[in-house]
């Protein structure tokens, strides 16, 4: 397979893992609380990551990590505590998985305005008409009428926005490592801190480790396709193509999550949510195309 359209093919096994993400989470969060969620989960996600470590050449690179990757490795970890924790909670507290999905768009907001800020680059007349078109269609999910700025920050779209940067610096970094720290060590790494988090988040809340049999179902599920096979495919794209073209790809999200929120617990988005969820996706696209626009032009010169 050509490098390129490997790099396309893992993009879309992201888009399609990451998307059922929502969906068993979503599934497993109605009947436990968030610490017993996390525990298993990443507990799970450290299996399915471990055993495919051991199972292939990557794994000698555990023995020979450099203490310039030991620190990106840590501050990534701590960085997913606050994205993810951030991220389930907004699905935890959301009767419809598609809405945060929708949200999970401003991500590639701050990937493009982070990569602006550490690169001196400077955006184009479409980039920043896909950002404000991104974060009006945010602003037209979140609507609630009635409500205060409190309950914007508390409610989906504040957890969400915490989420959202917070993966934009992930994004960035992991990028700018990926050639020195594999795939397959993001992925351990970031189930390795998120478990530790959830277990103390456990224990302080005082939570039990017995949960239902179904939930522990879907936990088993989601954690595969989506901390191991949404991450591995996630990091490896970025090995083969540009992250703004892998992007493009994973933007698309949301609407497979619409059609898995539908199916599976018979939700769909008000009208006005749906009109500010393409608005999201149609922002990304623009951006991400005047993006790849201004890279093809500073090639040229």
């Amino acid at each position: 397979m050509q490098p390129v359209v490997k790099g396309y093919a893992l993009a879309f096994l992201a888009t399609i893992a990451v998307s059922t993400v929502y969906i068993f989470s979503k599934a497993a969060l109605n009947e436990v609380s968030l610490p017993q969620f996390g525990v298993y989960w990443f507990a799970m996600a450290l299996f399915w990551n471990g055993l495919f470590a051991l199972r292939s050449e990557e794994h000698r690179h555990f023995h020979h990590i450099s203490g310039r990757a030991f620190k990106t490795l840590f501050f990534l970890g701590l960085v997913e505590i606050v994205a993810t924790t951030s991220l389930y909670s907004a699905i935890a507290i959301t009767p419809n998985p598609a809405i945060p999905s929708f949200l999970r768009n401003m991500e590639y907001i701050f990937v493009t305005l982070f990569g602006v800020f550490f690169l001196k680059e400077h955006f184009t007349r479409t980039e920043i008409s896909g950002i404000l078109l991104t974060f009006t269609g945010a602003f037209v999910i979140s609507f609630q009428k009635g409500a205060d700025l409190l309950d914007y920050i508390s409610g989906t779209s504040g957890l969400m926005l915490i989420s959202t940067s917070f993966y934009g610096i992930r994004t960035i970094l992991a990028k700018k490592n990926i050639e020195t720290i594999t795939p397959t060590m993001l992925a351990v790494n970031r189930a390795i801190f998120l478990l530790i988090f959830a277990f103390v988040l456990l224990k302080i809340l005082g939570h039990s480790l017995l949960i239902p049999y179904s939930a522990l179902i879907n936990i088993a599920f989601g954690s595969f396709l989506g901390p191991f096979l949404t991450s591995f495919s996630q990091y490896s794209a970025l090995k083969y193509i540009e992250a703004s073209r892998s992007s493009i790809i994973q933007s698309s999200t949301a609407l497979f999550v619409l059609g898995g929120a539908y199916l599976f617990f018979g939700k769909f988005p008000a009208g006005y949510q749906l009109a500010g969820g393409l608005l999201t996706v149609a922002g990304v696209l623009l951006l991400l195309s005047g993006k790849m626009s201004r890279l093809k032009i500073n090639r040229r010169n």
